[in-house]
């Protein structure tokens, strides 16, 4: 049996020597055009935010507002799980606090407001990511009968790595995200719970792309 076969996709050069060999049906500027959108990649490298998680043991601290929590009560529990995982899975080398025994710490604490430095040095972390959750819904006002999912936070992360020195507070960029992005969608096609949860995983991707690279697509 002949275990050589041959592709039956031309390769790309193949496809350059076509479009130069009908360039008497194509005008000069459009020639280019067209070897350009042939050999232009489909995606871009996008470097991270913050870059110095890698090898750190880090602990992700959700602060949202208290009627906030009122309104959805396991939301700080909900988001630092989405992140603790995305941060795990997706940055190299990291160690990642239980948040489970964050929110545990946090619940004994009674206060909505724990500052995030004796909060990692009591974790014995090198870095907190501290998310301050400012709004969180799953409906546009004035849209009873349609879902819509947002949450917007304020990102910082505090380093505590070196302890001869202070430590640092690095603010990273807002993160707003509306799930569907296009515009609400009506009761009957969807359930709370799917919107809320793809709404915490798009949020979460958008604030763990801060700390790592990752390719987009390109028009």
């Amino acid at each position: 049996m002949n275990r050589l076969r041959r592709s039956t996709r031309p390769p790309t050069q193949w496809l350059l020597w076509l479009l130069i060999a009908s360039a008497p049906l194509v005008s000069g500027c459009g020639l280019a055009k067209a070897i350009i959108m042939q050999t232009a990649p489909t995606t871009e490298k996008v470097p991270a935010e913050f870059n110095r998680l890698t090898g750190k043991r880090v602990l992700v601290y959700v602060w949202v507002r208290p009627e906030i929590k009122w309104a959805y009560g396991m939301v700080r529990l909900d988001l630092a799980s989405y992140l603790s995982e995305y941060l795990a899975e997706n940055v190299k080398d990291v160690t990642v606090v239980d948040y489970r025994r964050v929110e545990s710490y946090l619940e004994k604490a009674k206060t909505s407001d724990v500052n995030p430095v004796e909060l990692g040095r009591h974790f014995s972390a090198d870095m907190v990511v501290h998310l301050s959750v400012y709004r969180v819904s799953l409906r546009d006002p004035g849209l009873a009968h349609f879902y819509r999912g947002r949450i917007g936070a304020s990102v910082e992360v505090h380093d505590l790595s070196r302890p001869d020195e202070p430590p640092e507070r690095i603010p990273l960029g807002d993160v707003e995200v509306a799930v569907p992005e296009e515009g609400p969608i009506g009761l009957t096609n969807v359930t709370p719970a799917e919107v809320r949860q793809r709404t915490y995983y798009v949020f979460t991707e958008r604030v763990g792309r801060k700390f790592h690279e990752y390719e987009r697509e390109v028009d």
